[in-house]
């Protein structure tokens, strides 16, 4: 596909000149036209995207950037998002376009040049796959994402029986069904994560065994820790509803805290529960956090089918 790309992009400028990438609305006339040598329309759909609707060459040709690695990126990112373009494809069109205007790769200085400008950092959003990420942690290479909104509403489990995450149908489908949307690039930056499965402290409640998971949804403990590292679940600071308000008493149920909002999370637009991995009061129910961003540890049952799924993943070499 690159060398069809090239050589489309060639035969554009060398029939009517460089200049007709600098004009979109002749770009676009021109494109409809046949052109010597082309005869793969997709190439033509891809390149008229890039150039007359994102304006790419403009872009890339009057950048400011310290590093054309950087722009490339950038604008891989947006035209995949925007248009729903598979991910080699648009940077192969990127590429070439930025190979048009003369530019030469980078070497592995300016590699590393522009990975430390585009590093991530706690708390930026990422597109990977066909989704907005929110970094929640970082250790090395590696970071923690969570989806940003909440992707869909679906049972922790179908049937109301007592079930650890290990057993669950959530896990079977955010490893199976929802793992294979990705490209093998994007799988190749996947994770699988050793996942801790620890017993509800405030109801004793069995978590079950670790496991090994490539997509996963927060436990309790990481809900704390990702959003405000409170530590009030660890020190089991109990809350319950008490004339119009929550306030501190040993017998609580509910996690609140000056960082609820952080934990709201939409579904199509409105504020929705999200379900968390650790078991409720009992084995046939399940933490979530609540619509406001508060965690209510004594669960709803597995089988409700409004839950939240936010998936989970850690990934390597990822960058803005």
């Amino acid at each position: 596909m690159r060398n069809e790309i090239r050589q489309a992009l060639q035969d554009y400028q060398h029939l009517y000149s460089k200049e007709i990438f600098e004009d979109k609305t002749l770009f676009n006339a021109k494109t409809s036209e046949a052109v010597t040598g082309v005869t793969s329309r997709p190439i033509n759909g891809l390149i008229n995207t890039a150039i007359s609707e994102m304006d790419a060459y403009t872009r890339i040709k009057n950048s400011s950037s310290r590093n054309m690695f950087t722009d490339v990126h950038n604008l891989t990112r947006e035209i995949r998002k925007k248009y729903f373009i598979e991910e080699n494809a648009a940077k192969a069109v990127i590429e070439c376009i930025a190979e048009l205007l003369g530019y030469i790769p980078p070497t592995a200085n300016e590699h590393q040049a522009a990975a430390v400008d585009a590093a991530l950092t706690i708390g930026d959003t990422v597109l990977f796959g066909d989704f907005d990420w929110l970094v929640l942690d970082i250790r090395g290479d590696n970071a923690l994402l969570i989806t940003l909104d909440i992707i869909e509403q679906r049972a922790y489990h179908p049937c109301y029986e007592g079930v650890t995450w290990e057993n669950s149908k959530l896990r079977q489908y955010l490893n199976g069904d929802f793992y294979d949307i990705f490209s093998l690039d994007e799988k190749d930056k996947i994770i699988e994560a050793r996942l801790s499965n620890p017993n509800n402290l405030w109801y004793s409640t069995h978590g079950g065994n670790d496991t090994s998971d490539k997509v996963f949804i927060l436990s309790i403990e990481e809900a704390d820790q990702y959003f405000g590292n409170s530590g009030d679940y660890l020190n089991q600071k109990r809350k319950k509803y008490e004339q119009g308000k929550w306030v501190t008493d040993p017998s609580g149920w509910i996690l609140s805290n000056s960082h609820d909002n952080s934990r709201v999370a939409k579904h199509n637009g409105l504020a929705s529960l999200w379900w968390l991995r650790t078991p409720g009061y009992s084995d046939c129910t399940v933490a979530y956090v609540g619509t406001p961003g508060y965690i209510p540890l004594n669960g709803d049952r597995v089988c409700i089918g409004r839950g939240g799924v936010r998936p989970a993943m850690w990934v390597k070499n990822l960058y803005r």
